[in-house]
């Protein structure tokens, strides 16, 4: 190699590694690894609570992989989902079902309902003796706060993830109850940093079944008349009231 060329390389390599770019390079690799490690559990309950305190309504894109153990399968469906809760103690949800088959799931009071239109059947649930149980599923919801999520599970920091191309606070759950942990061995939450709005949630049961449930198209606080959260059966349509 020519002397001329040997000085141009080291001219290339000085440059390269010029301590002000080795800085900016540092300072970049610093940008990528800070958001994560900074984060904290209270970091995500601060954001959650004040997304509790603003929320009154929500409707978005939910897609669940309900995984059965026993024979290893999975079951997708997805649809629309809109939840209202202006009290703590006052909440509606309805879910619109639409691949790969229709049905709708309500809440409402005391009643849980899931309507098939396929056999034009709804079967009604009178929850009211497992109030307690169903609220606790709830908190892994929309609107809960983290005084409420601390009462009823151990709560740690997973990690963060990125979900919907989100930055998301990983949460784990343990239940507390012995009640619900005989149905509820653990939860998961994806809460994003952005509103502090679930993105993704897993409920791991017992029996090693479990449900995997995303969010997409998150609608904060949108206008919801009753008339949207209502299940609406159609004329003819049989109404069973199974027991739990």
């Amino acid at each position: 190699m020519k002397r001329k060329d040997r000085y141009a390389v080291r001219t290339q390599i000085a440059g390269a590694i010029h301590p002000t770019r080795v800085l900016r390079l540092a300072s970049f690799a610093c940008l990528l690894i800070l958001p994560l490690a900074a984060q904290t559990l209270d970091d995500a309950f601060a954001r959650m609570d004040k997304t509790a305190q603003q929320f009154k309504t929500v409707e978005a894109d939910i897609k669940r992989i309900d995984h059965t153990a026993i024979v290893n399968e999975d079951a997708t469906d997805s649809g629309i989902i809109r939840v209202r809760r202006e009290k703590q103690q006052d909440v509606q949800m309805l879910i619109d079902f639409k691949a790969p088959e229709p049905k709708t799931v309500s809440l409402a009071g005391s009643s849980a309902s899931i309507y098939n239109p396929k056999i034009n059947t709804a079967q009604v649930y009178n929850i009211g003796t497992k109030k307690d149980l169903v609220e606790q599923f709830l908190l892994l919801g929309f609107g809960a706060s983290s005084a409420e999520l601390k009462a009823a599970y151990n709560v740690s920091l997973a990690g963060g993830d990125t979900i919907g191309g989100q930055q998301t606070w990983h949460l784990m759950l343990i239940p507390k109850g012995s009640d619900v942990s005989r149905q509820l061995k653990s939860a998961e939450l994806w809460i994003s940093q952005k509103d502090g709005l679930p993105l993704q949630q897993k409920v791991q049961f017992s029996n090693g079944d479990y449900w995997l449930v995303t969010y997409s198209n998150l609608k904060f606080n949108p206008k919801l008349s009753d008339d949207s959260l209502k299940l609406k059966l159609p004329k003819g349509a049989v109404i069973e009231h199974p027991q739990l």
